[in-house]
């Protein structure tokens, strides 16, 4: 028989687990000293206690106990419910202590007062206060605590700063409670107010607390404030310490947009977990650096960091942004080597991914695998035809989300009347239109009023375009202004179009795009005076023209292209393949297209400016670097200009390659010579 005082050292060393928990409560039952309160209580703290420990078991333990339990026991019980995800059943614990004539002492009252907390049980809590005066425990620092906890929990933060002030007990913990309170209220400048507070008294904050103020910065932007916090959290050494803290700053510079300093914080942590990664992809991948992000996730492959569903929809939206089909298809194959979960949000991820980046046929095979979709399933796939310019299948997969009782919401129906407008069916489009609102309650948006206005452009109704504009419940925005004044350009409408066009200047003066649009209805006119008064305009003013930029993706790497770069490491042999591309295309009838182009120069030089577009530079590095007879994808950030799609049509036929390209309106699929948009855009 192991002596009584060794049998108590053992259990408090024994039960560091719920397993080795089972094998101590069979031995106490095996020598009757189940009932002793000094080997019970080692049991039992665990079970409660411990975050790896059981409350369920620890509530069975405490039921089998035959002799009344002590106050050490009812506190550990008390304790463990408080802390647990049933924080009410610790304040039942604590009555129950109270009938059976257990007095508490100042260990159980902070126990009490934070189930008050957890449970936003004020009334409860103000009674708890009052019995802990009465006490004299109204000094005691752990008690003070508990209170401020109480009261920040509950919103009183009157009642919680008259105790912080009046305390002269209060210690760092409850500087840091009552901060914490302040933020989670949205209370973030006093929490900051008073951190300077903690400065002048020399007094250092938790990680926590800072973790807390960070993510306030995160949440309003504020990246200033986010900066010097950072700063603080360095001189404390904080950020190097606490792997949470540095995530939390890092997650503050990524939604603020700082994404140097968020690369900077990145280099410099030297932990990072999967959280860091995550974050630092996100945020890439939110502010458009897509490459980065793309880079980043090859070097957290390379440093065998495994990949959770949160960063695999991330990088399938980085997929979809770029149109990198072959890097897409690889994430799909990582899901399943690695068996993620493939529940409905990565699955329709990989619908959107498939359908933006060119294979449809890809995105409808996932479609139809699913077993269960949602009305954001539906929405990809009715938006990725409708892209690819298939209104017909984009209606007729409608019509089986009515059958499966899947309500539309308003993305849907942008959806269908995108597909109609691509496809030229204004009257369906139009009964879609009036569908919304008579038969699914859906008010319009502006991006309605827009899919209809942009339908009724490409059928060349331009009268029924304005007047649908001049109809309309709200304000219509420059977009669809911009669309007419394409419709009219393109159908010889110059005097409409012009009005148009200062009306749209007058709308948005500090966007590039209206003057460029401008500009060119005049140089396509040959009225080259106004043409460059327009330019000389956008100049005065300090406006810039976006640059354009084309990506292709061959084996499994992503280029990118920029009107007129030569930063490319086969510049040379590229600019080679344009000129021999032009040269084969102008021998074939093709005509360069110098309308758009805003200076009075002569045709040479015009042609030459365009020469070079990015979309024409990525389909030469596609010819060059890929078999022959293979199709060649490339995405595009702006609209393809008028003479790239005329010359990338001749390339599909001179060089029998399939050419698919996405812009920013839409999908050309580029065969023999032809354009599955029908040369309207």
């Amino acid at each position: 028989m192991i002596p009584y005082s060794q049998c108590i050292e053992h259990l408090s060393k024994y039960c560091t687990s719920v397993a080795k928990c089972t094998q101590a409560h069979a031995f106490l039952l095996r020598t009757a000293l189940l009932d002793d309160p000094r080997c019970t209580s080692k049991l039992i703290s665990f079970l409660a206690v411990s975050p790896s420990g059981d409350l369920g078991y620890a509530r069975r333990v405490f039921a089998q106990l035959r002799r009344p339990p002590d106050l050490f026991l009812w506190n550990a019980m008390i304790r463990g419910h408080a802390r647990g995800p049933d924080p009410p059943a610790g304040l039942s614990f604590f009555r129950l202590m109270l009938r059976a004539g257990v007095a508490p002492d100042h260990h159980t009252y902070p126990f009490v007062l934070t189930a008050c907390a957890r449970s936003r049980a004020l009334e409860h809590g103000m009674r708890f206060h009052g019995e802990t005066i009465k006490a004299g425990l109204d000094t005691d620092v752990y008690v003070l605590n508990a209170l401020l906890q109480l009261y920040t929990y509950c919103g009183c933060f009157g009642a919680a700063h008259q105790l912080f002030d009046g305390n002269p007990h209060r210690d760092v913990v409850s500087w840091n409670i009552i901060m914490r309170g302040y933020v989670l209220e949205g209370f973030s400048e006093r929490a900051l107010h008073l951190l300077e507070g903690m400065k002048d008294m020399g007094i250092k904050p938790d990680d926590v607390t800072l973790i807390s103020l960070v993510s306030a910065c995160s949440g309003s932007g504020d990246l200033d404030r986010g900066r010097s916090l950072h700063s603080y959290a360095s001189e404390l050494g904080l950020v190097t310490k606490s792997l949470n803290l540095g995530n939390a700053i890092l997650d503050m510079y990524c939604k603020c947009g700082d994404l140097e300093s968020a690369q900077s914080l990145f280099n410099e942590m030297e932990e990072r977990d999967l959280l860091t990664w995550t974050t630092m992809v996100s945020g890439l991948a939110k502010w458009g650096s897509f490459q980065e992000a793309l880079a980043l996730f090859r070097s957290m492959q390379r440093n065998e960091v495994r990949p959770d569903e949160v960063i695999l929809v991330t990088m399938l939206s980085v997929c979809a942004h770029m149109g990198a089909l072959d890097q897409g298809k690889y994430i799909h194959l990582l899901m399943d080597r690695q068996g993620v979960n493939r529940d409905v949000v990565i699955e329709t991820a990989l619908v959107d991914m498939y359908a933006k980046c060119g294979g449809l046929e890809f995105a409808l095979q996932v479609f139809e695998e699913m077993r269960d979709r949602n009305v954001f399933t539906w929405n990809a796939v009715i938006g990725g035809l409708a892209m690819h310019g298939h209104g017909r299948r984009a209606l007729q997969l409608f019509g089986r989300m009515n059958k499966e009782r899947i309500v539309p919401d308003d993305v849907t129906f942008i959806g269908l009347l995108s597909a109609c407008s691509h496809a030229g069916l204004v009257d369906e489009g139009l009964k879609y239109f009036r569908m919304m609102e008579e038969v699914y309650q859906i008010r319009p948006r502006m991006e309605h009023y827009g899919c209809v206005v942009d339908m009724l452009c490409r059928a060349r109704l331009l009268q029924d375009a304005l007047a649908f504009i001049e109809s309309m419940p709200i304000r219509p925005n420059v977009v669809m202004w911009a669309g007419l004044i394409g419709a009219c350009r393109a159908a010889g409408d110059i005097e409409l179009a012009e009005r148009l066009g200062q009306r749209v200047i007058e709308l948005e003066p500090d966007i590039c795009d209206r003057y460029v649009m401008l500009s060119n209805l005049y140089a396509g006119a040959r009225r080259w005076d106004e043409a460059l008064e327009v330019r000389q305009l956008m100049r005065a003013k300090g406006i810039e023209k976006a640059p354009g930029i084309s990506w292709i993706e061959l084996n499994g790497t992503v280029q990118e292209f920029v009107v007129g770069d030569r930063s490319h490491h086969q510049t040379e042999q590229i600019y080679m393949m344009v000129e021999e591309m032009w040269h084969r295309v102008k021998a074939a009838g093709h005509v360069t297209s110098t309308t758009d182009v805003l200076f009075n120069i002569e045709e040479e030089e015009k042609e030459h400016s365009l020469f070079f577009h990015s979309e024409k530079m990525a389909v030469a590095f596609g010819l060059m670097s890929s078999a022959p007879g293979s199709p060649i994808r490339i995405t595009k950030n702006l609209r393809v200009c008028g003479d790239c799609h005329s010359f990338l049509k001749a390339v599909s036929e001179v060089f029998g390659r399939e050419i698919i390209a996405r812009d920013r309106s839409r999908f050309h699929h580029f065969r023999g010579g032809l354009c599955s948009c029908n040369d309207f855009w």
